[in-house]
């Protein structure tokens, strides 16, 4: 069953997969769009800055996740 992606935090992990089996090079909006099922205009809509914005994010998450997880 696939998952509904309502908010920007929802692609995220998606994107963060795409990210680390692709890199950032890899990653095109093509292959982001297909793998996550969201059209040109819902990517730019959660990450107006394009895909630099999309990594941004997932770094962003990942830093999130270390800090609650590893450090704390």
């Amino acid at each position: 069953m696939s998952r509904i992606i309502a908010e920007r935090a929802d692609v995220i992990p998606a994107l963060g997969e795409i990210f680390r089996r692709c890199g950032y090079e890899g990653a095109s909006i093509a292959r982001i769009t297909e793998e996550t099922g969201l059209g040109k205009g819902s990517l730019y809509n959660f990450f107006p800055g394009g895909k630099e914005e999309m990594a941004e994010a997932v770094l962003a998450d990942i830093n999130r996740w270390f800090e609650e997880n590893i450090y704390r």
